[in-house]
Protein backbone atom coordinates (compact mmCIF):
# COMPACT_ATOMS: atom_id res chain seq x y z
CA UNK A 1 0.00 0.00 0.00
CA UNK A 2 1.16 3.37 -0.93
CA UNK A 3 -0.17 6.76 0.10
CA UNK A 4 1.29 9.89 -0.81
CA UNK A 5 0.77 13.34 0.52
CA UNK A 6 1.45 16.66 -1.12
CA UNK A 7 3.88 17.88 1.27
CA UNK A 8 7.32 16.20 0.15
CA UNK A 9 8.69 13.40 2.57
CA UNK A 10 8.49 14.13 6.29
CA UNK A 11 10.71 11.59 7.96
CA UNK A 12 9.32 12.89 11.29
CA UNK A 13 5.70 13.39 10.91
CA UNK A 14 3.48 11.59 12.70
CA UNK A 15 3.08 8.39 11.86
CA UNK A 16 6.51 7.41 11.63
CA UNK A 17 7.11 9.44 14.92
CA UNK A 18 4.24 8.06 16.59
CA UNK A 19 3.54 4.64 15.42
CA UNK A 20 7.31 3.57 14.06
CA UNK A 21 10.07 5.59 15.28
CA UNK A 22 8.82 5.37 18.27
CA UNK A 23 8.64 1.35 18.55
CA UNK A 24 11.81 1.08 16.32
CA UNK A 25 13.90 -0.72 19.22
CA UNK A 26 10.32 -2.11 20.76
CA UNK A 27 9.89 -3.97 17.73
CA UNK A 28 9.39 -7.86 17.76
CA UNK A 29 11.17 -10.77 16.80
CA UNK A 30 10.78 -10.07 13.49
CA UNK A 31 13.27 -7.11 13.67
CA UNK A 32 13.12 -3.74 13.06
CA UNK A 33 9.63 -2.63 11.94
CA UNK A 34 8.77 -0.07 8.44
CA UNK A 35 7.63 2.80 8.13
CA UNK A 36 3.62 1.62 7.71
CA UNK A 37 3.79 4.63 5.10
CA UNK A 38 5.61 4.67 1.71
CA UNK A 39 5.98 8.71 1.31
CA UNK A 40 6.49 9.59 -2.13
CA UNK A 41 8.61 12.70 -2.79
CA UNK A 42 6.67 13.65 -5.97
CA UNK A 43 4.70 16.75 -5.54
CA UNK A 44 1.02 15.09 -4.72
CA UNK A 45 -2.01 17.70 -3.98
CA UNK A 46 -3.36 14.96 -2.01
CA UNK A 47 -3.58 11.59 -0.16
CA UNK A 48 -3.75 8.85 -2.94
CA UNK A 49 -5.96 6.00 -2.52
CA UNK A 50 -4.60 2.80 -1.47
CA UNK A 51 -4.51 0.16 -3.36
CA UNK A 52 -8.21 -1.08 -2.91
CA UNK A 53 -8.06 -4.64 -4.39
CA UNK A 54 -5.11 -5.54 -2.29
CA UNK A 55 -6.41 -4.00 0.78
CA UNK A 56 -9.54 -6.24 0.16
CA UNK A 57 -8.37 -9.37 -1.04
CA UNK A 58 -9.22 -12.18 0.92
CA UNK A 59 -7.36 -12.70 4.09
CA UNK A 60 -5.53 -16.46 3.87
CA UNK A 61 -6.42 -18.92 6.28
CA UNK A 62 -9.54 -17.16 7.60
CA UNK A 63 -12.38 -20.01 7.94
CA UNK A 64 -15.53 -19.61 5.83
CA UNK A 65 -17.36 -18.94 8.28
CA UNK A 66 -15.69 -15.58 9.62
CA UNK A 67 -17.83 -13.39 8.08
CA UNK A 68 -19.63 -11.09 10.36
CA UNK A 69 -22.88 -12.44 12.12
CA UNK A 70 -26.21 -10.97 10.84
CA UNK A 71 -26.88 -10.59 14.15
CA UNK A 72 -24.46 -8.25 16.17
CA UNK A 73 -26.43 -7.58 19.39
CA UNK A 74 -28.18 -4.30 18.74
CA UNK A 75 -31.28 -3.12 20.02
CA UNK A 76 -34.05 -1.25 19.09
CA UNK A 77 -33.36 2.39 20.81
CA UNK A 78 -29.57 1.82 20.46
CA UNK A 79 -27.52 4.71 19.91
CA UNK A 80 -24.51 4.06 17.42
CA UNK A 81 -22.54 7.56 17.55
CA UNK A 82 -19.69 5.94 20.04
CA UNK A 83 -16.07 5.66 19.40
CA UNK A 84 -13.54 3.94 20.50
CA UNK A 85 -9.76 4.94 20.75
CA UNK A 86 -6.73 3.05 18.92
CA UNK A 87 -4.63 4.07 21.74
CA UNK A 88 -1.39 2.13 20.95
CA UNK A 89 0.35 1.03 17.67
CA UNK A 90 3.68 -0.49 16.78
CA UNK A 91 4.52 -1.98 13.65
CA UNK A 92 2.83 -2.50 10.71
CA UNK A 93 -0.94 -2.05 10.69
CA UNK A 94 -4.30 -1.00 9.14
CA UNK A 95 -8.03 0.37 9.25
CA UNK A 96 -10.67 0.37 6.99
CA UNK A 97 -12.65 3.54 8.01
CA UNK A 98 -15.26 2.88 5.66
CA UNK A 99 -14.18 5.19 3.66
CA UNK A 100 -14.14 2.64 0.20
CA UNK A 101 -10.34 3.07 -0.13
CA UNK A 102 -10.60 -0.33 1.71
CA UNK A 103 -7.60 -0.83 4.69
CA UNK A 104 -5.68 2.35 4.90
CA UNK A 105 -2.59 3.17 7.32
CA UNK A 106 -3.23 4.37 10.70
CA UNK A 107 -1.79 5.93 13.67
CA UNK A 108 -2.22 6.50 17.70
CA UNK A 109 -5.43 8.51 18.54
CA UNK A 110 -6.85 7.33 15.47
CA UNK A 111 -11.16 7.04 16.39
CA UNK A 112 -12.81 3.35 15.53
CA UNK A 113 -16.62 3.34 15.20
CA UNK A 114 -19.09 0.63 14.86
CA UNK A 115 -18.56 -1.36 11.51
CA UNK A 116 -14.71 -0.72 11.00
CA UNK A 117 -12.31 -3.57 10.51
CA UNK A 118 -8.28 -3.40 12.21
CA UNK A 119 -5.81 -6.18 10.88
CA UNK A 120 -2.27 -6.14 12.23
CA UNK A 121 0.71 -7.24 9.88
CA UNK A 122 4.39 -7.22 11.34
CA UNK A 123 2.45 -5.15 14.12
CA UNK A 124 0.40 -5.35 17.38
CA UNK A 125 -1.98 -2.81 18.99
CA UNK A 126 -4.44 -1.95 22.01
CA UNK A 127 -8.02 -0.44 21.72
CA UNK A 128 -9.16 2.06 24.72
CA UNK A 129 -12.71 2.22 25.47
CA UNK A 130 -14.24 4.67 27.61
CA UNK A 131 -13.89 2.97 30.62
CA UNK A 132 -10.59 2.33 30.23
CA UNK A 133 -11.07 -1.13 29.35
CA UNK A 134 -8.68 -2.61 26.55
CA UNK A 135 -8.69 -4.73 23.72
CA UNK A 136 -5.18 -5.84 22.31
CA UNK A 137 -4.69 -7.57 19.14
CA UNK A 138 -1.37 -9.48 18.27
CA UNK A 139 0.36 -9.65 15.26
CA UNK A 140 -1.09 -11.21 12.02
CA UNK A 141 -4.65 -10.31 13.55
CA UNK A 142 -7.93 -8.91 11.90
CA UNK A 143 -10.66 -7.76 14.26
CA UNK A 144 -14.08 -6.73 13.22
CA UNK A 145 -16.55 -3.90 15.28
CA UNK A 146 -19.70 -4.94 14.47
CA UNK A 147 -21.30 -3.27 17.53
CA UNK A 148 -20.39 -0.25 19.26
CA UNK A 149 -23.83 0.52 20.80
CA UNK A 150 -25.14 3.26 23.51
CA UNK A 151 -28.28 1.43 25.37
CA UNK A 152 -31.29 3.43 26.10
CA UNK A 153 -30.67 2.63 29.51
CA UNK A 154 -27.23 4.36 29.49
CA UNK A 155 -25.30 1.18 29.23
CA UNK A 156 -22.11 0.24 26.68
CA UNK A 157 -22.45 -2.42 24.19
CA UNK A 158 -19.34 -3.71 22.24
CA UNK A 159 -19.30 -6.91 20.08
CA UNK A 160 -15.93 -7.46 18.72
CA UNK A 161 -15.85 -10.46 15.79
CA UNK A 162 -12.51 -11.57 15.80
CA UNK A 163 -11.95 -13.06 12.44
CA UNK A 164 -8.30 -14.96 13.14
CA UNK A 165 -5.83 -14.30 14.87
CA UNK A 166 -4.85 -13.62 18.80
CA UNK A 167 -6.39 -11.16 21.35
CA UNK A 168 -6.33 -10.36 24.96
CA UNK A 169 -9.37 -8.57 26.92
CA UNK A 170 -9.12 -6.55 30.04
CA UNK A 171 -12.50 -5.12 31.02
CA UNK A 172 -13.07 -3.02 34.11
CA UNK A 173 -15.63 -3.41 37.07
CA UNK A 174 -17.75 -1.00 35.26
CA UNK A 175 -21.52 -2.54 35.73
CA UNK A 176 -24.23 -2.76 33.28
CA UNK A 177 -22.13 -3.09 30.55
CA UNK A 178 -22.14 -5.59 27.89
CA UNK A 179 -18.88 -7.12 26.11
CA UNK A 180 -19.08 -9.87 23.55
CA UNK A 181 -16.89 -11.46 21.17
CA UNK A 182 -17.29 -13.25 18.24
CA UNK A 183 -15.46 -16.15 16.31
CA UNK A 184 -17.51 -17.33 13.55
CA UNK A 185 -21.09 -18.48 14.76
CA UNK A 186 -19.21 -18.67 18.51
CA UNK A 187 -20.00 -16.16 21.34
CA UNK A 188 -18.35 -15.03 24.33
CA UNK A 189 -19.91 -13.18 27.09
CA UNK A 190 -17.44 -11.64 29.23
CA UNK A 191 -18.03 -10.93 32.34
CA UNK A 192 -16.98 -7.25 33.81
CA UNK A 193 -13.39 -7.16 35.60
CA UNK A 194 -12.53 -10.47 33.37
CA UNK A 195 -8.57 -10.73 31.56
CA UNK A 196 -8.88 -13.21 28.94
CA UNK A 197 -7.17 -14.56 25.74
CA UNK A 198 -8.80 -15.83 22.78
CA UNK A 199 -6.97 -17.65 20.26
CA UNK A 200 -8.81 -17.72 16.73
CA UNK A 201 -7.35 -20.31 14.41
CA UNK A 202 -8.72 -22.21 10.94
CA UNK A 203 -10.94 -24.75 12.51
CA UNK A 204 -9.74 -24.11 16.27
CA UNK A 205 -10.63 -21.44 18.60
CA UNK A 206 -8.51 -21.24 22.14
CA UNK A 207 -10.56 -19.45 25.40
CA UNK A 208 -8.41 -18.75 27.92
CA UNK A 209 -9.31 -16.95 31.32
CA UNK A 210 -6.73 -15.12 33.50
CA UNK A 211 -9.36 -13.84 35.96
CA UNK A 212 -12.81 -13.36 36.06
CA UNK A 213 -15.06 -15.50 33.95
CA UNK A 214 -16.55 -16.01 29.86
CA UNK A 215 -19.71 -18.04 28.96
CA UNK A 216 -18.89 -19.64 25.47
CA UNK A 217 -21.80 -20.59 23.57
CA UNK A 218 -20.90 -23.03 20.56
CA UNK A 219 -24.33 -24.11 19.13
CA UNK A 220 -26.33 -25.60 20.80
CA UNK A 221 -23.64 -25.92 24.25
CA UNK A 222 -22.70 -23.79 26.30
CA UNK A 223 -19.99 -23.48 28.46
CA UNK A 224 -18.12 -21.44 31.52
CA UNK A 225 -14.75 -20.50 31.32
CA UNK A 226 -13.55 -19.03 34.93
CA UNK A 227 -10.43 -17.90 36.38
CA UNK A 228 -7.11 -19.98 35.26
CA UNK A 229 -8.99 -22.50 32.90
CA UNK A 230 -8.78 -22.83 29.00
CA UNK A 231 -11.23 -24.18 26.98
CA UNK A 232 -10.41 -25.34 23.39
CA UNK A 233 -13.00 -25.54 20.43
CA UNK A 234 -12.79 -27.52 17.72
CA UNK A 235 -15.31 -28.69 15.33
CA UNK A 236 -17.66 -30.47 17.78
CA UNK A 237 -14.84 -31.15 20.02
CA UNK A 238 -14.78 -28.78 22.98
CA UNK A 239 -12.17 -29.94 26.03
CA UNK A 240 -11.59 -27.38 29.40
CA UNK A 241 -8.37 -27.51 31.10
CA UNK A 242 -7.10 -26.00 34.30
CA UNK A 243 -4.32 -24.85 32.98
CA UNK A 244 -3.42 -22.30 30.15
CA UNK A 245 -0.38 -21.91 28.26
CA UNK A 246 1.70 -19.09 28.20
CA UNK A 247 2.40 -17.32 24.72
CA UNK A 248 4.95 -15.20 23.93
CA UNK A 249 2.74 -11.64 23.79
CA UNK A 250 1.66 -12.75 27.51
CA UNK A 251 4.62 -10.37 29.04
CA UNK A 252 3.15 -7.50 26.43
CA UNK A 253 -0.12 -7.49 27.52
CA UNK A 254 1.16 -7.98 30.87
CA UNK A 255 3.21 -4.97 31.28
CA UNK A 256 0.29 -2.61 29.51
CA UNK A 257 -2.07 -3.73 32.22
CA UNK A 258 0.30 -2.68 34.50
CA UNK A 259 1.07 0.76 32.87
CA UNK A 260 -2.80 1.32 32.73
CA UNK A 261 -3.24 0.10 37.10
CA UNK A 262 -0.22 2.24 37.66
CA UNK A 263 -1.74 6.05 35.71
CA UNK A 264 -5.05 5.23 35.24
CA UNK A 265 -5.99 7.29 38.47
CA UNK A 266 -8.49 10.33 37.61
CA UNK A 267 -7.36 13.51 38.25
CA UNK A 268 -9.96 15.61 40.37
CA UNK A 269 -9.98 18.28 37.40
CA UNK A 270 -10.74 15.44 34.95
CA UNK A 271 -13.17 13.39 37.35
CA UNK A 272 -16.53 12.66 35.06
CA UNK A 273 -17.45 12.18 31.92
CA UNK A 274 -15.70 10.17 28.85
CA UNK A 275 -12.44 9.63 30.67
CA UNK A 276 -10.24 6.95 28.32
CA UNK A 277 -6.62 7.99 27.75
CA UNK A 278 -6.09 9.13 31.09
CA UNK A 279 -3.39 6.59 31.82
CA UNK A 280 -1.17 8.54 28.90
CA UNK A 281 -2.33 11.80 29.96
CA UNK A 282 -1.04 11.32 33.28
CA UNK A 283 2.33 9.48 32.43
CA UNK A 284 3.34 12.18 29.63
CA UNK A 285 2.09 15.46 31.95
CA UNK A 286 1.02 17.17 34.81
CA UNK A 287 -1.46 19.56 35.79
CA UNK A 288 0.18 23.23 36.65
CA UNK A 289 -0.83 24.93 39.55
CA UNK A 290 -0.72 28.68 36.93
CA UNK A 291 -1.50 31.43 39.90
CA UNK A 292 -4.21 34.25 38.35
CA UNK A 293 -4.51 31.61 35.62
CA UNK A 294 -5.58 28.32 37.54
CA UNK A 295 -4.91 25.00 36.84
CA UNK A 296 -3.98 23.44 33.44
CA UNK A 297 -2.36 20.82 32.11
CA UNK A 298 0.62 20.55 30.38
CA UNK A 299 2.90 17.49 28.50
CA UNK A 300 6.08 17.10 29.28
CA UNK A 301 9.15 18.28 27.26
CA UNK A 302 8.29 21.30 25.44
CA UNK A 303 8.59 25.18 25.53
CA UNK A 304 6.59 27.98 25.35
CA UNK A 305 6.52 27.50 21.55
CA UNK A 306 5.46 24.34 21.10
CA UNK A 307 1.89 24.72 19.65
CA UNK A 308 -0.94 21.52 20.20
CA UNK A 309 -1.84 22.09 16.93
CA UNK A 310 1.28 22.14 14.74
CA UNK A 311 1.45 18.89 13.87
CA UNK A 312 -1.54 16.40 13.22
CA UNK A 313 -3.97 14.12 10.57
CA UNK A 314 -7.27 15.07 8.91
CA UNK A 315 -9.35 11.27 8.45
CA UNK A 316 -12.06 11.49 6.98
CA UNK A 317 -14.97 9.73 8.55
CA UNK A 318 -17.94 9.20 6.01
CA UNK A 319 -20.68 10.74 7.55
CA UNK A 320 -19.51 12.80 9.99
CA UNK A 321 -16.84 14.94 7.64
CA UNK A 322 -13.28 15.36 9.01
CA UNK A 323 -11.91 14.57 12.33
CA UNK A 324 -8.05 15.76 13.39
CA UNK A 325 -5.90 13.14 14.65
CA UNK A 326 -2.96 14.39 16.72
CA UNK A 327 0.26 11.85 16.76
CA UNK A 328 1.37 12.98 20.39
CA UNK A 329 0.38 9.65 22.22
CA UNK A 330 -1.32 11.86 24.85
CA UNK A 331 -3.61 13.19 22.34
CA UNK A 332 -6.64 11.84 23.40
CA UNK A 333 -8.54 14.23 25.70
CA UNK A 334 -7.17 17.18 24.81
CA UNK A 335 -8.16 16.73 21.46
CA UNK A 336 -12.06 15.92 22.39
CA UNK A 337 -13.07 18.14 25.11
CA UNK A 338 -11.93 21.05 26.88
CA UNK A 339 -9.67 24.12 26.07
CA UNK A 340 -6.39 25.08 24.79
CA UNK A 341 -5.18 28.24 26.03
CA UNK A 342 -1.79 30.28 25.97
CA UNK A 343 -0.99 31.09 29.44
CA UNK A 344 1.88 33.66 29.79
CA UNK A 345 4.82 32.90 31.04
CA UNK A 346 4.17 28.75 30.93
CA UNK A 347 3.31 28.50 27.21
CA UNK A 348 -0.15 26.47 25.90
CA UNK A 349 -2.08 24.31 28.42
CA UNK A 350 -4.98 22.52 28.51
CA UNK A 351 -7.89 22.66 30.79
CA UNK A 352 -10.69 20.07 31.05
CA UNK A 353 -14.64 20.59 30.66
CA UNK A 354 -17.04 21.72 28.60
CA UNK A 355 -19.44 18.74 26.38
CA UNK A 356 -17.47 15.79 24.85
CA UNK A 357 -16.39 16.30 20.87
CA UNK A 358 -16.52 13.26 19.18
CA UNK A 359 -15.47 12.86 15.78
CA UNK A 360 -16.03 16.92 15.53
CA UNK A 361 -13.10 17.23 17.89
CA UNK A 362 -10.94 20.10 17.54
CA UNK A 363 -11.29 21.55 20.87
CA UNK A 364 -11.81 25.42 21.54
CA UNK A 365 -8.54 27.82 21.80
CA UNK A 366 -8.88 30.46 24.22
CA UNK A 367 -12.55 30.23 24.54
CA UNK A 368 -15.13 31.36 26.71
CA UNK A 369 -14.37 31.00 30.11
CA UNK A 370 -10.69 31.06 29.94
CA UNK A 371 -9.29 33.65 32.18
CA UNK A 372 -8.88 37.27 31.26
CA UNK A 373 -6.29 38.34 28.80
CA UNK A 374 -5.75 34.60 28.05
CA UNK A 375 -6.35 33.80 24.28
CA UNK A 376 -4.21 32.50 21.07
CA UNK A 377 -3.34 36.06 20.31
CA UNK A 378 -1.30 36.05 23.11
CA UNK A 379 0.62 32.86 21.76
CA UNK A 380 4.35 33.62 19.80
CA UNK A 381 3.03 31.69 16.77
CA UNK A 382 -0.72 33.08 16.97
CA UNK A 383 -2.25 29.85 16.49
CA UNK A 384 -5.63 29.62 16.05
CA UNK A 385 -7.89 25.88 15.70
CA UNK A 386 -6.88 23.91 12.30
CA UNK A 387 -9.37 23.75 10.05
CA UNK A 388 -10.64 20.47 8.41
CA UNK A 389 -10.11 20.27 4.45
CA UNK A 390 -12.48 20.70 1.59
CA UNK A 391 -14.41 17.62 0.43
CA UNK A 392 -12.89 15.97 -2.01
CA UNK A 393 -9.19 16.22 -0.39
CA UNK A 394 -8.63 12.47 0.24
CA UNK A 395 -9.12 10.20 3.08
CA UNK A 396 -5.79 11.09 5.17
CA UNK A 397 -4.49 14.60 5.23
CA UNK A 398 -1.23 15.27 6.67
CA UNK A 399 -1.06 19.08 8.93
CA UNK A 400 1.78 19.54 9.41
CA UNK A 401 2.57 23.08 9.64
CA UNK A 402 6.39 23.02 11.37
CA UNK A 403 8.59 20.45 11.08
CA UNK A 404 8.31 17.77 13.77
CA UNK A 405 10.40 16.83 16.84
CA UNK A 406 10.83 14.04 18.64
CA UNK A 407 12.95 11.60 21.02
CA UNK A 408 14.39 8.94 20.35
CA UNK A 409 17.77 6.22 20.62
CA UNK A 410 19.82 8.46 18.33
CA UNK A 411 22.56 5.11 18.92
CA UNK A 412 22.30 2.04 20.53
CA UNK A 413 22.15 2.53 24.28
CA UNK A 414 22.02 6.10 23.92
CA UNK A 415 18.35 7.78 24.50
CA UNK A 416 18.12 11.46 23.57
CA UNK A 417 14.97 13.60 25.09
CA UNK A 418 14.13 16.91 23.08
CA UNK A 419 12.64 20.07 23.89
CA UNK A 420 9.14 20.37 22.24
CA UNK A 421 8.75 16.66 21.52
CA UNK A 422 5.85 16.73 24.05
CA UNK A 423 6.33 12.79 24.64
CA UNK A 424 6.86 11.87 20.63
CA UNK A 425 9.07 9.04 20.86
CA UNK A 426 9.20 7.85 24.64
CA UNK A 427 8.11 4.49 25.25
CA UNK A 428 4.69 4.14 27.28
CA UNK A 429 6.52 4.07 31.14
CA UNK A 430 9.14 1.88 30.58
CA UNK A 431 11.76 4.84 30.86
CA UNK A 432 10.44 6.03 34.36
CA UNK A 433 9.39 9.30 35.52
CA UNK A 434 9.50 12.07 32.87
CA UNK A 435 8.72 14.89 35.85
CA UNK A 436 12.67 15.80 36.61
CA UNK A 437 13.77 14.93 33.06
CA UNK A 438 11.35 17.43 31.73
CA UNK A 439 12.96 20.02 33.66
CA UNK A 440 16.28 19.02 32.90
CA UNK A 441 15.69 19.15 29.28
CA UNK A 442 13.37 22.81 29.80
CA UNK A 443 16.97 24.25 31.01
CA UNK A 444 19.12 22.51 29.08
CA UNK A 445 17.49 21.56 25.21
CA UNK A 446 17.50 18.07 25.24
CA UNK A 447 19.02 15.21 27.47
CA UNK A 448 20.35 11.99 27.06
CA UNK A 449 19.62 8.83 28.90
CA UNK A 450 21.23 4.85 29.05
CA UNK A 451 18.66 2.49 27.77
CA UNK A 452 19.03 -1.10 26.54
CA UNK A 453 16.38 -3.47 25.23
CA UNK A 454 14.60 -6.02 26.93
CA UNK A 455 11.49 -8.65 26.86
CA UNK A 456 8.69 -7.09 28.58
CA UNK A 457 8.24 -8.48 32.12
CA UNK A 458 7.73 -12.30 33.25
CA UNK A 459 4.51 -13.38 31.94
CA UNK A 460 1.26 -14.91 33.87
CA UNK A 461 2.41 -18.52 35.23
CA UNK A 462 5.97 -19.34 36.23
CA UNK A 463 6.79 -21.46 33.29
CA UNK A 464 10.10 -19.93 32.76
CA UNK A 465 8.70 -19.21 29.01
CA UNK A 466 11.50 -16.60 27.87
CA UNK A 467 8.93 -14.52 25.71
CA UNK A 468 12.13 -14.09 23.28
CA UNK A 469 10.06 -14.41 20.49
CA UNK A 470 7.33 -11.22 21.75
CA UNK A 471 8.11 -8.21 21.59
CA UNK A 472 11.07 -6.23 23.46
CA UNK A 473 11.13 -2.74 25.34
CA UNK A 474 13.45 -0.26 25.93
CA UNK A 475 14.03 0.69 29.04
CA UNK A 476 16.57 2.90 31.27
CA UNK A 477 19.96 2.10 33.05
CA UNK A 478 22.07 -1.31 32.45
CA UNK A 479 20.39 -4.53 32.32
CA UNK A 480 21.41 -7.60 34.51
CA UNK A 481 23.77 -9.72 33.55
CA UNK A 482 23.13 -13.45 33.58
CA UNK A 483 24.20 -16.61 31.86
CA UNK A 484 20.65 -15.94 29.58
CA UNK A 485 21.76 -12.60 28.18
CA UNK A 486 21.60 -12.78 24.70
CA UNK A 487 24.13 -11.43 21.79
CA UNK A 488 21.89 -9.23 20.43
CA UNK A 489 21.04 -7.84 24.20
CA UNK A 490 24.68 -6.97 24.88
CA UNK A 491 25.18 -5.37 21.73
CA UNK A 492 22.13 -2.84 22.23
CA UNK A 493 23.74 -1.90 26.62
CA UNK A 494 26.33 0.32 26.84
CA UNK A 495 27.45 4.07 28.20
CA UNK A 496 28.07 6.35 25.09
CA UNK A 497 30.16 9.66 26.22
CA UNK A 498 30.21 12.84 23.79
CA UNK A 499 27.40 14.94 22.72
CA UNK A 500 24.02 14.39 20.95
CA UNK A 501 23.54 14.66 17.11
CA UNK A 502 21.11 17.11 18.27
CA UNK A 503 21.60 20.94 17.78
CA UNK A 504 21.05 21.56 20.98
CA UNK A 505 22.86 21.40 24.22
CA UNK A 506 22.53 17.76 25.54
CA UNK A 507 23.68 16.96 28.63
CA UNK A 508 22.82 13.37 30.32
CA UNK A 509 20.62 12.34 33.35
CA UNK A 510 20.51 9.53 35.29
CA UNK A 511 18.19 6.39 34.76
CA UNK A 512 15.39 6.34 36.96
CA UNK A 513 13.45 3.77 38.67
CA UNK A 514 11.18 2.13 36.34
CA UNK A 515 8.71 1.14 39.51
CA UNK A 516 8.62 4.90 40.31
CA UNK A 517 6.95 7.36 38.47
CA UNK A 518 4.39 9.87 39.77
CA UNK A 519 2.15 11.14 37.27
CA UNK A 520 1.68 14.68 39.20
CA UNK A 521 3.68 17.48 40.66
CA UNK A 522 6.47 19.73 39.68
CA UNK A 523 6.59 19.31 35.84
CA UNK A 524 7.95 22.07 34.32
CA UNK A 525 9.36 22.98 37.58
CA UNK A 526 6.59 23.12 38.89
CA UNK A 527 4.46 26.44 39.37
CA UNK A 528 6.89 28.29 38.28
CA UNK A 529 6.77 30.07 35.15
CA UNK A 530 8.75 28.98 31.83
Amino acid sequence: MKIRFGYGVFLAMAFSVAGVAAAGAQSGAAGEQSNPLDLDSASAAHVATADVQAANGPVAGTPAAASVPVDNGARPGDSHVRIVRLSDVKGTLSLDRKTGNGFEATMPNMPIIEGEKLRTAEGYAEVEFEDNSTLRVAPNSLVEFPLLALRSSGAKASTIHVVRGMVYVNLQSTKGNEFVLRAGDQTMTVSPSTHMRMTVEVGKTVVSVFSGSAEVKNGANTTLVTKKESLTLGGEQVAVTKKIEEEPYDAWDKEANDYHARYSQANAMVAGGSTYGLSDLNYYGNFVNGGAFGSFWQPYLVGTGWNPYCNGVWALYPGAGYSWVSPYPWGWLPYHSGTWSFFPGYGWGWQPGGTWNGLNNVASVGGPGTPSGVSSVHSPLRATSPRAPTGGAGSLVLANNTPMVFSKEDKPGNFVFQKNSAGLGVPRGSLGSLNKISTHVEQHGSANMQVYVAPPSTGFMASGHSGNSGPVILRAGTPIQNPNTSNASALRTGSYGGSSTSSVASHSVAAPSVSGGSSGGGGHGGSSPK
